[in-house]
């Protein structure tokens, strides 16, 4: 499995979280159990090689090779597999609030979904697709993409000073805040700020602390640290074991000790601790 990372171009970093491209010769591996984790990121995935199998929440769904796809922001864990043939594709993850300033698209519509762009995007998607299937070579299909982006920022561009403070207060406190912090800092209601999450983000600020929360460990593990050696440090962000246990299976579907002997998530642990390769 090769994981490349590129850097975005300048222009569209404040709405990127991460570009990357996935590569395996012989697929996602089946004994892997390739796990993506909540991390507040929307997703635009295009598949080049091989169709990737996808579930979550009870649902199996398929993205065809060669197609264009949104993926809502989640708060519950997917599984991906493959066939054993080469599997490629390209994943853009979004900032928490970064979706919307580029589709113009209120990211409560497609919350915990996969969605083909041309559902999503109309025209908009269907052209990018159509598009990207006649280029052969990944590095323009990264360049007209980005092409693509930059011309819908530009047209879009509806950012919102509120929901960007809150997510770099959530972000940069590991999602220690409340919500009653939140709305004291800012001067706005409970409701009001939901309703301004559920549109740039698709997600109640509480959902999003709590991502924040669990990523904080899971980016941990992903560095090398097993989970075992994180518990001295879990009363500073949960309330007791118990309660990190429960977040921890929403996120993952597993708990941390049957996490730790029955998941390798070499897919999970690659994209969770990004390389600048490109």
């Amino acid at each position: 499995m090769d994981i490349k990372f590129v850097e975005p171009r300048p222009e569209l970093r404040p709405y990127i979280e991460s570009l990357w491209i996935c590569d395996c010769p012989n697929g996602l591996p089946s004994t892997d159990r390739s796990i993506v984790a909540p991390n507040g990121c929307a997703k635009l995935v295009i598949p080049i090689e091989n169709d990737i199998v996808s579930e979550a929440d009870g649902r199996t769904q398929v993205s065809r090779a060669s197609g264009l796809y949104l993926v809502g922001n989640r708060d519950s864990p997917t599984s991906l597999r493959s066939t054993a043939d080469r599997t490629r594709f390209i994943t853009i993850e979004f900032t928490p609030q970064g979706a919307l300033p580029i589709f113009g698209v209120p990211m409560s519509d497609t919350t915990n979904g996969l969605w083909d762009a041309d559902a999503v995007f109309a025209q908009w998607g269907r052209a990018v697709r159509q598009d990207l299937a006649d280029i052969g070579e990944t590095g323009q299909k990264i360049a007209l993409i980005q092409d693509r982006l930059t011309a819908m920022l530009r047209a879009n561009g509806r950012r919102n000073a509120i929901v960007d403070w809150c997510v770099d207060a959530l972000r940069s406190a590991h999602g220690r805040i409340a919500v009653r912090e939140l709305e004291f800092q800012t001067g706005y209601s409970r409701r009001h700020l939901s309703s301004l999450f559920g549109t740039y983000i698709g997600l109640p600020p509480s959902v999003l602390a709590g991502i924040f929360r669990f990523q904080k460990y899971y980016r941990a593990w992903a560095g090398g640290r097993p989970l075992d050696s994180l518990l001295p440090d879990l009363y500073e962000d949960y309330y007791d074991q118990a309660h990190f246990i429960k977040s921890f299976k929403r996120m993952t579907g597993c708990t941390p000790g049957r996490f730790s002997r029955e998941v390798a998530n070499e897919f999970g642990r690659r994209i969770s601790s990004p390389r600048r390769d490109l």
